[in-house]
Formats: structure tokens, sequence, C-alpha cells
């Protein structure tokens, strides 16, 4: 049977414990700094809160990925775009000091702004309205092209149902995430052509997170989305992280349609060669898939202490999905990405 989303709370802490669970919508406040299971004083909580917000916007011409993630040591932004038809990929990356921006708190209605030199990321978190917009402003450098961006995600109820879930980490040490798949409208200028963006053609993977890992973590995750003329919006997320019990809670699900269909604990097969097929599956034997990367960003960090080993192929996805009505669904060529991560932080 499965599990049920529980009602939408106001506080994601409350009397300084995590509210764990799976959630119909977003709560209206992330107070995880509130949370008693995180020692200290409060500049170490939030020194240890890791947060991102993480877009990936799928065009038949071209794949953009955008984050702005903020580890505490150190805030990372990349601008990664891949030409889908020749295959040819650049990135515009920039690494500022800690406290250079402040991510939002709230999924209903806030703001974030990244400005370097040359650099800027705008996003605007306004599910009050249904949307969520993104406005990308980065500089040719060298061989670099200039990358213009001016995106508007419709997460309306009528398109979509994102998922919100709180997991624990340890005994009352929460992960936030919010991850949703979205039509997507607006323009993309990369150098000096120009696409434009059909909300009924074309779709973005949004990822929020807040989450006080422990110092040695690691996660595999794999997503994908598509607006097809059988069910609509079709997409997945799954993620095999350091949850102890994670076939009880865990942020898998299924976006068929504007249904939101959550799933059992998802393993990956991942060859030493990341650019080599994935294989990833649910225990619950629902999802069945092969990733064929076709490119790759990667990251390497060494700061004594801190360390992260990033791998994060995209390319298509073939096998099948059974939903929630037993409704077996083949999936062929279905573009999304995945990811490989091991950090010390």
């Amino acid at each position: 049977m499965e599990p049920m989303l529980l009602d939408a709370r106001e506080k994601a802490v409350e009397g300084g414990q995590a509210c764990f669970g799976r959630f119909s919508a977003p709560f209206g406040s992330l107070n995880l700094l509130e949370c008693e299971g995180v020692p200290g004083p409060l500049a170490f909580r939030r020194f240890r809160l890791k947060e991102w917000e993480h877009l990936a916007v799928i065009h038949p011409d071209f794949y953009l990925s955008v984050a702005v993630v903020d580890a505490g040591f150190l805030i990372t932004s990349w601008t990664h775009v891949c030409d889908r038809r020749t295959g040819k990929a650049f990135e515009h990356i920039r690494k500022l000091l800690p406290g250079s921006i402040r991510l939002p708190l709230n999924l209903w209605d806030d703001k974030a702004a990244l400005k370097a030199a040359g650099y800027r990321i705008e996003l605007h978190n306004d599910l009050a309205r249904g949307r969520h917009t993104f406005r990308v402003s980065v500089e040719g450098h060298k061989d670099l092209p200039a990358v213009e961006a001016e995106l508007i995600l419709d997460e309306s109820s009528q398109k979509t149902h994102g998922l919100s879930v709180v997991l624990p980490l340890a005994e009352n040490r929460p992960m936030y995430t919010h991850k949703s798949a979205c039509p997507v409208g607006g323009t993309v200028t990369v150098g000096g052509q120009r696409f434009e963006l059909l909300p009924e053609r074309d779709v973005a993977l949004l990822d929020f997170h807040k989450a006080y890992y422990p110092h040695r973590t690691f996660w595999n995750w794999a997503t994908f989305a598509a607006l097809r003329p059988d069910v609509g919006l079709l997409g997945l997320n799954l993620t095999h992280n350091v949850v102890a019990d994670d076939n009880v809670l865990n942020e898998n699900c299924l976006w068929v349609g504007n249904t939101l269909q959550p799933l059992a604990a998802a393993r990956f097969d991942i060859p030493e060669d990341p650019m080599q097929s994935w294989r990833v599956h649910t225990l619950d034997g629902r999802v069945e898939l092969v990733l064929k990367p076709q490119g790759i960003r990667k990251e390497r960090i060494w700061l004594g202490l801190a360390a992260s080993s990033y791998d994060q192929p995209y390319g298509l996805f073939s096998g099948r999905i059974i939903d929630s009505k037993g409704r077996s669904i083949p999936v062929e060529n279905a573009f999304g990405l995945a990811e490989r991560h091991t950090v010390r932080w």
C-alpha cells in the first residue's frame, strides 16, 4: 500500500524536535536552526546546515544546470550548458567566501541573489502563486560563451505536485528537501543563440535542500522528467543516502500527471567509470532503469578536514516504471541526470 502524505504544517521543527515524514505541501517556516538534535550555539548550527538550490532545464537542443550551494565553509555556484545536438558542454563556476549569499528561507515567497564579477543568479521561490522564477546573467570569458536566462517554472497544482520530505540523518538530525518536476517557459541565450522554452514541451527539475549532514556522508541520486502525450508529466526522483531505514522513509517518488507517488528504497549499480551505463531500481520492483550518460560535470575539492568528490552524469534513461495503479509505463530515452557524491564537511 502506498504511504500516505502527512498534512502540511507551519513549522518543520516543533518544540525543538524535527517533524519527520512526507508532507502534502512545503512548510511555512523551515526553522531547522531550532532543532535540538544539533548541539552547540546558533553560529555553529548555522555553519553545520548545508543548503542549496539546483535547477535543471531540459530542452530538445540543450541542457542547462544552475546551482547555488552553501556548504558552510564555501559558497559554490555553477552554470553548466550542454548542446544536446553536438554533445559539447561548458561551465561557468564561482567559489565565494561564506556569507556571500543567504539562500531562501522558504518556498512560498522568498528570494535570493548571488552576485560576483560577471556573474549573477537571481531566484524567487513563489509557491504562493504556484511558480519559481530564475534569472541568470553570466558574461562570456575567454572561450566560454555568455549565458542569459529568464525562466518560469509552473509548480501549480494543476500541473504537478512537489515532493516535501524531512528525513532523519540521525536521531533528531533532519534533512529537508523539496523536489519538483515542472513545465518551464522563458528564454535562454547562449552566446548569440536564443532559445525559447515552451511549457507544453519543456521541463525543469528543481532541488531545494537544507540538511544537517554528518561529517562524512554520501548520496547517489537519479532524476528525469518529460512531458508525454500518453500520461502528461512523467518524472522520477530516486536517492540512496545515509538514512538508516530508507525503505520506511525516503525521498523517492514518481510524478505522473499532477500526482505524486511515493516509492520504496532505491539502489544504484554504478560503474567505476561514471560515463558507463548506470542501473537504478527500487526494492518494490516499480522502477527498473538504465542511464546511458552523454555528458558529465565533475568536481573535486580538498580542503583538509573538508573534501568532496562529485560526479554528475546526464543523459538518457530507458526501462520501465509501474505507477500506483499497477500500470507499466515504458521509458525510452528520457533525458535526466544522476549523481554520485562522497563528502567530508
